[in-house]
């Protein structure tokens, strides 16, 4: 028991101070880069980091399937000639993917600059080290070497900080040098991962897997899908101003999307943190934890909402080059609220209920109506801040419509979700409408009005979560 507890509070440590370095990490990327490469080299590094997100997409579901089949062994019950079998097919699957988008990209090259093809280039070269390295960072997960898997992420997170201050120390200016650093990385840290699983690596393989491997691939690629649907949506904002818009115009909407990376991050904690004490509860109290965490999440969302002001003070005072991209961040900022909700709470639900099928049509319709309304909202406007009030708005209709599939679902009553929806409604009327006012006294009085707001909408709920919390001790 000794050691069981022991092994607990070693993994809660390594996830939880991977997580803080994480955040501190994103935060430099987030200020120091831009500032250090100037807002074209930064643009195209921004090329690089929008297209670079889709490559778990390129192992076509591969791995989901493999960790849906065999998520329940531990390290010694894998068939090891099997894995090493496995092992090959993604190295495979990898090099044909590569393969094919580097004739794409000399089929396409007179239709872009230099720099651009350049970006995509290092996309390409970077998709098969991040595939692989994930290949077998997912074994670690599953035969629950989280302490193993930690290691590798401290390492990432270490030499990405050295990235940033070998830019910094060494005034580099020019896109180029960072991605050569970042490959770097990405190479040293698949080695790494596949160092700690050399047993499944090493060795001869004699079963033949190739059919299987078709089978997990057709059973994990929907799932893979759906994981990626918020990727997705965030990218097509982004890659509509990317490719109808200046370089200078996407470099102001892929800094303002930048800085809510470290939002997402800062929720996902403190979220994780009140997760384990909601989700140990029977079936049929899932109507009322559904309720009770959407409150919450909402609650820590509606004031994570502060930091634009935080993020405004930097720009303003040490990124003036930047300042363009505060109206958008403004605006993308209400992202938070409705991403967070559907993320966290909506799709934890989707899979404890098996509703796989209705998740991959909430996928479907979520990618389509954020697409159209970007499309409508280019053609009617040209401005990419329409495009980013059309990313606010198609995720306030994905929530909506997600969120009443669980109301019908688990027959929550109308009435238990109003409060939620009132308290988004006036802290965004609040933020929005504050946003006229200077920077240090819309903060506080938005602080002060959100705060308000949560306590008169949620006071009950306050008493039930300490309650829940007392009990679970």
């Amino acid at each position: 028991m000794k050691k069981i507890a022991s092994e607990n509070v070693k993994n809660v440590f390594m996830v939880v101070s991977s997580n803080f370095f994480i955040i501190m990490v994103q935060l430099l990327m987030g200020f120091v880069l831009p500032k250090q490469l100037g807002v074209v080299n930064y643009a195209y590094y921004r090329v690089y980091y929008l297209y670079v997100s889709y490559a778990g997409l390129m192992h076509l579901g591969f791995v989901n399937g493999i960790y849906l089949k065999y998520g329940s062994y531990n390290k010694d019950e894998l068939p090891v000639e099997k894995f090493r079998g496995f092992g090959r097919i993604m190295f495979a699957l990898q090099l044909v993917v590569a393969a094919v988008l580097t004739v794409l990209l000399v089929l396409l090259r007179g239709q872009m600059d230099t720099s651009t093809m350049i970006a995509y280039a290092f996309v390409i070269v970077n998709i098969p080290l991040i595939n692989i390295k994930w290949f077998y960072s997912s074994i670690n997960q599953f035969t629950k070497r989280f302490v193993s898997d930690s290691y590798v992420t401290y390492l990432q997170n270490v030499l990405m900080f050295c990235i940033v201050m070998t830019v910094v120390i060494g005034h580099w200016h020019n896109f180029i040098g960072v991605l050569i650093l970042t490959t770097i990385m990405n190479l040293i840290c698949m080695l790494a991962v596949m160092g700690q699983n050399w047993r499944i690596i090493a060795g001869s393989c004699r079963e033949q897997v190739w059919q299987e491997a078709t089978g997990l691939i057709k059973n994990g690629f929907f799932l893979m899908l759906s994981e990626f649907v918020a990727i997705i949506i965030l990218g097509i904002d982004s890659i509509f101003v990317q490719n109808l818009f200046s370089v200078e115009d996407f470099a102001m909407y892929s800094f303002a999307v930048s800085l809510l990376t470290v939002i997402y991050a800062l929720i996902s904690t403190v979220s994780n943190l009140v997760y384990p004490y909601l989700a140990r509860v029977s079936e049929e109290k899932y109507a009322e934890y559904y309720s009770l965490m959407s409150d919450v999440l909402c609650v820590v969302t509606v004031m994570s909402l502060i930091g634009f002001y935080v993020a405004k003070f930097i720009v303003d005072s040490w990124m003036q080059e930047y300042t363009d991209s505060i109206p958008i961040t403004a605006v993308l900022f209400g992202t938070i609220i409705f991403r967070s909700l559907i993320m966290l709470v909506c799709g934890n639900y989707f899979k404890v209920l098996k509703m796989i099928r209705e998740y991959t049509v909430n996928n479907i319709f979520a990618i389509t109506i954020s697409f159209v309304l970007n499309l409508i909202a280019y053609f009617l406007f040209k401005d990419y801040l329409y495009i980013a009030l059309a990313s606010l708005l198609s995720f306030i209709i994905w929530y909506l419509v997600t969120d009443y599939v669980f109301i019908k679902k688990l027959a929550i009553p109308l009435s238990g979700c109003l409060p939620r929806y009132i308290c988004i409604t006036l802290a965004l009327a609040a933020f929005y409408l504050l946003l006229r006012l200077s920077g240090l006294l819309a903060a506080v009085l938005y602080f002060v009005i959100a705060a308000v707001i949560c306590v008169i909408c949620f006071h009950r709920q306050f008493k039930k979560l300490i309650g829940l919390v007392k009990a679970a001790k």
